[in-house]
Formats: C-alpha cells, sequence, structure tokens
C-alpha cells in the first residue's frame, strides 16, 4: 500500500483517527484489561491452552489477604478442657511427675495460650506460651503452678 494512503496518513491532524470518541482503542481496552483482568471471562482460553499456569498460585484467587489473616494463628485451651486432658493423660500414664505434681506441656500438645473458663480440681503445672490472668490466678488457688515459655 502506497504511503499516502496509509491510515495513519489520512487522519493526520485528526484528534481520534476514526477509533470514535476519545478513549477508544488506546491504553488497556485492545488488550481486555490490565494484567489478569477477563482469566476466567474473555481470557479463559489462554488459561486452557497454557496448562502451567492453571497451578500458578494466583489462578483461583481473589480479592486481598487482610492483616488481621496474615498474624500468627493460635490455639487455644480452656482449663476445663485442661482438666479433661490430664484425666486422659493420668490413664494413659503419659504425664510426667514433680514432687507428685502432674506437668502438662501445652507447647507440645500444639496450645499456645490458656483461658480460665472451667476450673482446675487438682494441683497441676502446667507449662504454656501465654496464659490469662484468671487461668493463672485458678491454678494457683488450686496450689499448682503456671510456667510461661514467652512474655505474655
Amino acid at each position: 500500500m502506497a504511503t499516502r494512503r496509509r491510515k495513519g496518513r489520512r487522519f493526520r491532524g485528526s484528534r481520534t483517527c476514526g477509533w470514535g470518541k476519545s478513549g477508544q482503542h488506546r491504553e488497556s481496552g485492545r488488550r481486555g484489561g490490565f494484567g489478569r483482568a477477563g482469566r476466567y471471562r474473555h481470557k479463559k482460553s489462554y488459561l486452557i491452552r497454557h496448562k502451567e499456569f492453571v497451578h500458578m498460585k494466583y489462578v483461583g484467587m481473589k480479592g486481598f489477604v487482610s492483616v488481621a489473616q496474615k498474624r500468627k494463628p493460635y490455639r487455644s485451651l480452656n482449663l476445663i478442657q485442661l482438666s479433661a486432658i490430664i484425666e486422659h493423660l493420668i490413664e494413659e500414664k503419659k504425664v510426667q511427675y514433680e514432687n507428685q505434681i502432674p506437668v502438662v506441656d501445652l507447647e507440645t500438645l500444639g496450645f499456645t495460650k490458656l483461658l480460665g473458663n472451667g476450673t482446675v480440681a487438682r494441683p497441676i503445672r502446667v507449662k504454656v506460651a501465654s496464659c490469662s490472668e484468671s487461668a493463672q490466678k485458678k491454678i494457683k488457688d488450686a496450689g499448682g503452678e503456671a510456667i510461661l515459655s514467652q512474655a505474655t
């Protein structure tokens, strides 16, 4: 095609060069959106053709992860549950004793916090990462001790 008949020459000085109102045929519109836009709609055939993207992390993810979900999760345990666990461990003879007081390491059982709901019937020694004040008071009143491995 002769240069003088090309569209770029014919529309010199025209604002839109034949693409309609402003914003047409510009920016991301001609490629179907920025980034991963349309990956489940008009760009789904690309995912189907390139199967390696199906196993990538971003396929199937939507939205954002809040700061609260990024926090390190902790498993808590109430005193009423602790007394049931101690009874179960004593029956199976899996508990250690110091001065005839049972010692329970909650960190090895997968718990990071001890809460004060319930009561303790016997003196016990509990090793845990963190503990509520009410739980500490109830354990101390029963004649036991709560040993914290890190500051609360």
